[in-house]
């Protein structure tokens, strides 16, 4: 399944480190994480694709004396890789934008995700598309799972 769900858990978790944080009214955070040897499965061809790249996000947010709470979003992958069998070079590169107001902490969201694996030769390319679906209770308890998720091929 791309290892989406754990790309997906590691963005999560530092999104939900910056709405847990200790109270402030203003906070931010940008962080480069290294991606390194993650091994994805092609389904367009049944190749597996060796993965090396950086992950760089960009986390803010705001809390008003009343309790209202505003955060940011913001993250970029960079991927370049290589088939396992076939030896084509790969591609992925994908942004995404997140914005919640909530009172306190306590909220539920879905969050529409894709990644493209574009290959540099005659590989076919893939789309892997999902809906991650996010509860954090007002203790911070975060429950996720991914509620819709479609392969595509081109």
């Amino acid at each position: 399944m791309l290892h989406r769900k754990k790309l997906a858990i590691l963005i999560l978790v530092s999104a939900v480190l910056a709405l847990t944080a200790p109270s402030a009214f203003a906070q931010a955070m940008v962080t480069d994480m290294p991606i390194t040897d993650q091994t994805v499965y092609n389904e367009c061809n049944s190749e597996y694709v060796l993965l090396n790249g950086t992950l760089h996000q960009e986390m803010t947010f705001n809390t008003t004396p009343n309790g209202n709470t505003h955060s940011s979003f913001n993250a970029t992958i960079r991927l370049n890789g290589y088939g396992q069998t076939s030896g084509a070079l790969y591609v992925a590169k994908e942004s995404t934008h997140n914005e919640t107001n909530t009172k306190g902490i306590a909220q539920e969201q879905s969050f529409g995700t894709k990644i493209k694996l574009v290959s540099q030769g005659p590989a076919p390319d893939m789309v892997d598309h999902a809906t991650l679906h996010v509860v954090i209770d007002k203790n911070g308890v975060v429950k996720q799972d991914i509620s819709k998720h479609e392969i595509k091929c081109k």
